[in-house]
């Protein structure tokens, strides 16, 4: 008879839905655990544009060094048992298959892990202001076609400070940084340059 064993869930995949916040433990049936189970993975947790409120969830198992230095991402592994999915907080797989091999009344209550069912608080990022400096026309279109070209990366609105000699000024404001390992970082595009601050004329 194969052992239940049970873990504390990060990360419901079948629902999409993030619960590591809940205390809510799964039951495995050892006998059922699905190939490539448990396969260790990361959840990584993102501030969305917007009003920085919005929490987007992702699953990856081949993060960056930049997205595992992030405070917000959660380490732990992906099982699969009969078409369900989910991320389980476990320390290593190595826990897994001791708790589904013990026998008799050995079986943890819940198998070693990392957070005990209540993962770190989501650290929101700090809002930024930048200027970024472009070559351009310096009219309506040039205006709309910078705020498509960083249309994710910043909140509010991009606003057109000054246009001097063929140069537009444009500040916006973001969750970005322009350097740093821990947070997503504003890229310059098609030649922009980009200062941190808003601009100054």
């Amino acid at each position: 008879m194969a052992n239940i064993v049970n873990a504390y869930a990060i990360y419901n995949g079948t629902m999409s839905a993030y619960v590591g916040d809940q205390g809510f433990v799964v039951q495995m049936n050892c006998d059922q655990l699905q190939s490539y189970s448990p396969r260790p993975c990361w959840l990584l947790r993102m501030q969305n544009p917007g009003d920085g409120t919005s929490i987007n969830y992702e699953i990856t198992f081949a993060p960056s060094s930049q997205q595992l230095l992030d405070q917000n991402t959660l380490a732990g592994f992906w099982v699969e048992i009969n078409g369900q999915d989910a991320m389980i907080d476990i320390t290593t797989a190595a826990a897994l298959q001791s708790a589904c091999d013990a026998c008799c009344g050995s079986v943890p209550t819940i198998i070693a892990n990392n957070y005990g069912g209540a993962a770190p608080s989501f650290t929101p990022y700090t809002l930024n202001s930048f200027c970024i400096y472009r070559l351009d026309a310096g009219d309506t279109n040039a205006h709309g076609q910078m705020a498509l070209d960083y249309l994710t990366s910043f909140i509010g609105s991009i606003v057109m400070k000054s246009h001097i000699t063929g140069v537009s000024h444009y500040t916006l404001t973001s969750f970005y940084t322009l350097t740093g390992t821990t947070t997503p970082q504003l890229v310059p595009l098609l030649g922009d340059v980009i200062t941190n601050g808003a601009c100054a004329s």
